[in-house]
């Protein structure tokens, strides 16, 4: 939501100034409440999921003794192509080129042992958050030295803010996907660099998938309850420190403190994703409380079509071939309208499933991944 209704990243001054926080006591709460709880713990969910869905999906070719690898493939290069499609004609911030790209590098850990699997996962993980903390803090030291000295103009950042602004709430279809070819270019590019970042999160999926802790949970139980005891005071914790940095509610200046916070959070969001998962797994363990989740398990059997629907529903409301809204809508705004669209969609998917096995998206994917199987 935030990158559909804003900047968010795309400003330049954010890496010099942090994230301020806005007008209102509403909007400043609900702005930390998305940096604490939600930013950097729900893309590692959705990759683990990735991971451990991998797993499944691989074994299952496996059973029944088909090429597992020239079929999974098949099903990456769908991702990829519809990635590229989503991420040149209508947002930047797709994730299924970057998924697609990644996804091949499982097939060289699917052979591994589980410890072998960790130890890449946690390395990979702590390399990244190092390598991204200093690289985003010397950006900003740069960038912080580069103004103070005028080497740096600000009117220059300042009239590309305000061009993004008047373009993507003003302009047409083909006026903004031109404006934004060339940053979409970047992204894809830009986004193989983010493999190092993901990859450990797939995974950990993929060890998951592999130990059986999803498989047999009354074996794990212990594991489970362990992992959510230590992943909730240690995620809290980090969250506490990354959501200061990042905001500039430490003593560290803010063009050094919002790289290393956001770089530090690329290892530790992970931890507070991992006590949702246990958590949510205990407390669903008894079959009463999963009949409540239904409709929310709708829309995950959505989830490839519903991914996309929320990008037809946010362009139309905030570019300007819609209502045009971008740079309009507060940070309290923002989570009134994101859960509108998601209680929107589980109505939309729990009516839709009532019918059809499985969702639009996800039917084409299938067909295109069986194709001559």
């Amino acid at each position: 939501m935030m990158h559909f209704k804003s900047l968010s990243q795309m400003d330049p001054f954010i890496l010099v100034d942090g994230y301020q926080l806005p007008d209102g006591l509403f909007n400043q709460i609900s702005t930390l409440f998305i940096t604490f709880f939600v930013e950097g713990k729900f893309y590692p969910m959705f990759s683990l999921l990735f991971g451990l869905g991998f797993y499944i999906f691989y074994d299952r070719l496996l059973q029944k003794d088909l090429r597992a690898g020239r079929v999974f493939s098949r099903r990456l290069t769908f991702l990829i192509i519809l990635g590229l499609i989503h991420l040149i004609f209508f947002w930047q911030g797709d994730i299924l080129f970057t998924y697609g790209i990644t996804g091949f590098l499982l097939l060289f850990f699917i052979s591994r042992q589980p410890k072998t699997i960790m130890i890449w996962s946690v390395v990979l993980l702590a390399v990244s958050s190092l390598v991204v903390s200093l690289l985003y803090a010397i950006i900003g030291w740069f960038m912080q030295f580069g103004m103070q000295t005028g080497a740096i103009p600000l009117s220059e950042f300042q009239a590309m803010n305000e061009t993004t602004l008047t373009v993507m709430a003003d302009g047409g279809y083909w006026e903004i996907v031109g404006f934004r070819l060339a940053d979409s270019i970047f992204a894809v590019f830009g986004n193989i660099l983010l493999i190092p970042t993901i990859l450990p999160l797939f995974l950990i999926g993929l060890y998951m998938g592999k130990t059986g802790m999803f498989h047999d949970i009354g074996a794990h139980i212990s594991r489970w309850k362990k992992l959510c005891a230590h992943s909730l005071w240690i995620g809290i914790l980090f969250s506490v420190l990354t959501t200061a940095m990042m905001h500039d509610l430490t003593p560290i200046p803010a063009y050094i403190a919002y790289g290393l916070g956001y770089g530090i959070r690329i290892f530790t969001g992970p931890i507070l994703m991992l006590f949702y998962i246990s958590a949510l797994l205990l407390v669903l363990r008894k079959e009463t409380r999963q009949s409540i989740m239904k409709p929310f398990a709708s829309v995950g059997r959505m989830a490839l079509t519903n991914y996309l629907m929320q990008t037809l529903i946010l362009v139309f409301i905030f570019h300007g071939y819609g209502l045009g809204l971008y740079g309009q809508v507060t940070s309290g705004a923002g989570i009134l309208i994101s859960v509108g669209v998601y209680v929107f969609q589980v109505i939309i998917s729990t009516l839709y499933l009532k019918k059809f096995k499985q969702g639009p998206m996800e039917s084409l994917w299938r067909k295109w991944t069986y194709k001559n199987v």
